[in-house]
């Protein structure tokens, strides 16, 4: 059976001599794995478009191990994010999150949108990519059921008007009186960046100016909160 799917390759892996394993998070089927029989052949038609960071409809077979790569029609690769440093260590964070949150055939629509907005940003624009990517990361624990309300006490509903604490366990954010012992205090600065980030989409993300110091702050916070909740550890960003 044929089928053709909008995907975003995470990850590759070499496998038998000729082919690879691609680790695609698509949009109407979640991640899947792919065999790309013969691409690692010097003359293979597809070996261009199968690299991390492409976006394309894929062309599949079904068979009784999973799918087969049949056909790619490029829609972006991205691949200008190689070139640099700075935006490739956080793009390649994105796709290392999206790998280890989703689990293979089941649905993910917002975050492969999520994905391709954060990508694109990065790709094509001069905003801090340590902005989209707090962006993503925030997203992300959205989407995993960890809805940071940032206006008022998750527990009491009484308006924040001073300090402000974040529960690592529940992902609630509490006031003074209500925090606990699993709770982190949240400099101001942080939840300013929060709140903004919250509300703003990745297109707006160039009107926000923060220091390195404060969004570094943030992000810090975001990936302890990823590494708690979800045990998701990102080795390629090193604050």
């Amino acid at each position: 059976m044929d089928i053709s799917v909008k995907g975003i390759i995470l990850k590759t892996k070499d496998y038998k001599e000729n082919d690879k394993l691609l680790t695609i998070l698509t949009l109407e089927k979640g991640k899947i794995l792919v065999n790309a029989k013969g691409v690692k052949k010097p003359k293979s038609k597809l070996k261009a478009f199968c690299q991390s960071f492409c976006f394309a409809d894929f062309e599949l077979t079904k068979s009784s191990n999973g799918y087969i790569l049949t056909g790619v029609n490029q829609i972006e690769s991205f691949f200008d994010l190689t070139s640099n440093i700075n935006k490739f260590s956080y793009a390649f964070a994105v796709l290392e999150i999206a790998d280890k949150i989703c689990f293979e055939n089941q649905a993910y629509v917002n975050v492969f949108i999520d994905c391709l907005k954060c990508l694109k940003q990065m790709n094509f624009t001069d905003v801090e990519p340590k902005l989209i990517f707090s962006k993503f990361i925030l997203s992300i624990l959205k989407y995993e059921g960890v809805n940071l309300n940032l206006n008022k006490c998750n527990c009491c509903k009484t308006p924040f008007v001073s300090d402000v604490y974040l529960d690592m366990n529940t992902g609630e954010v509490l006031c003074v009186a209500c925090k606990n012992l699993d709770c982190i205090k949240l400099d101001k600065a942080v939840f300013s960046v929060l709140k903004i980030l919250s509300r703003e989409d990745y297109e707006k993300l160039s009107t926000i100016k923060f220091s390195a110091k404060i969004l570094d702050a943030t992000l810090n916070h975001l990936l302890q909160h990823l590494r708690h909740k979800f045990d998701v550890y990102i080795k390629s960003i090193d604050l």
